[in-house]
C-alpha cells in the first residue's frame, strides 16, 4: 500500500510598500534592503500622485489634523509603489519599517533616519 502525500503548498502574503517623495533618490538602496530581507518585488511603479489621488488613497485619515499635510507631502514629488511578497509579508514589513512614531523610533532604532 502506497501512501500519498498532499502536494506541498507555500503560502505567500503580499503587501504594499511606498518609497515616499523625500527619499525616492534612495530607491536602489531601499530595494536592496527589501530583497536582502527575503521579499520579492512583484510589481514596481514610479508615479506622481495628484492631491486628489492622495486624498482618495488616505481617505481613512480624512478629518484628522495631519490630513492636509499628508496629502500635500505625498503629492509633492514622485514616489515608488511596490507590491512585495514573501511568507508573512505584512508582519515582516512592519518589523523592517520599525515604529511609525518618530519619537519611539529614535529610542528603539537610533540608527534609523527617522
Amino acid at each position: 500500500m502506497e501512501l500519498s502525500m498532499p502536494p506541498l503548498q507555500i503560502y505567500v502574503e503580499k503587501t504594499l510598500a511606498i518609497i515616499k517623495p523625500d527619499i525616492v533618490d534612495k530607491e536602489e538602496e531601499i530595494q536592496d534592503i527589501i530583497i536582502r530581507s527575503g521579499f520579492t518585488i512583484v510589481q514596481r511603479r514610479k508615479l506622481q500622485l495628484s492631491p486628489e489621488h492622495c486624498s482618495n488613497f488616505y481617505v481613512e485619515q480624512y478629518g484628522k489634523m495631519f490630513f492636509p499635510n499628508l496629502t500635500a507631502y505625498m503629492s509633492s514629488g514622485p514616489l515608488v509603489a511596490m507590491i512585495l511578497a514573501r511568507h508573512k509579508a505584512i508582519s515582516y514589513w512592519k518589523e523592517l519599517l520599525g515604529p511609525s512614531n518618530s519619537l519611539v523610533a529614535k529610542e528603539t532604532h537610533p540608527d534609523s533616519d527617522c
